[in-house]
């Protein structure tokens, strides 16, 4: 596919979770936003109804990059659960029972996303929707309590750089690169995370990828692999 320009902003919050699908009882939280996340924040963007845009995006209509603009922190909040399905006001359900749940969140996080959409509609839609910083519905960081702010910063053509011997500002697949270890820097916090990619109308993840990430933000180091020079930044897409 051919990206001929890409939209570029920030994301921030006081707080995150992007919760790895594998923890029930104790939930705990990627490092940055899954894919399926970002699809949900755009869509809350651009005022895409809940369940409406599984199959408008795509492998082969959206793409993301990713870039982590504040080192990853991490914080553990206990909430207490309580069953709402008794009531909708605190009233008719102040004798249930609540659980309390130790949460991981990631603390005042910190992104830049990369968004290329084969759509022109909906890219056009984003694209005013950044620009006039606003949004339908409420955009946030994984849940709806953690409410996220956002920034455009630019519309870039992005430039190829095939197969050079580079560096990169983003998380990559680990799958599609190669790492160069010998230069792998004192005080670099690596981490690899399989996270869930698209889902189907029915909300089933369709696909899971391994990603490596530097946590403190610093540019990875890479002998091989397909990097676009966006901006200032290397990207490589998700």
């Amino acid at each position: 596919m051919e990206m001929d320009k890409v939209l570029v902003f920030d994301i921030w919050g006081d707080y995150g979770h992007f919760r790895k699908i594998e923890t029930t009882t104790s939930p705990l939280t990627y490092s940055i936003p899954t894919i399926t996340s970002l699809n949900g924040l755009i869509a809350a963007i651009m005022g895409l109804q809940r369940d409406s845009y599984y199959e408008l995006f795509s492998p082969q209509t959206i793409r993301y990059g990713i870039k982590i603009q504040a080192p990853v922190k991490r914080i553990n909040i206990n909430i207490n659960l309580i069953n709402t399905s008794d009531g909708f006001f605190l009233w008719d359900i102040k004798d249930t029972s609540s659980s309390p749940t130790p949460f991981e969140f990631l603390k005042s996080p910190h992104y830049r996303i990369y968004v290329w959409l084969g759509n022109e509609d909906l890219y056009l839609k984003l694209k005013d929707s950044l620009i006039s910083h606003k949004s339908v519905f409420t955009p946030c960081l994984g849940l709806s309590e953690l409410i996220a702010n956002f920034r455009f910063i630019g519309e870039f053509k992005p430039e190829i750089r095939e197969g050079v011997e580079d560096h990169v500002d983003t998380a990559i697949k680990k799958d599609d690169f190669k790492i160069e270890v010998d230069k792998i820097e004192a005080g670099m916090r690596l981490a690899m995370e399989s996270i869930p990619f698209y889902m189907d109308s029915n909300r089933r993840v369709l696909d899971y990828k391994r990603v490596l990430l530097e946590q403190n933000g610093r540019p990875l180091k890479v002998e091989e692999g397909i990097i676009y020079k966006v901006g200032e930044d290397k990207v490589a897409f998700l």
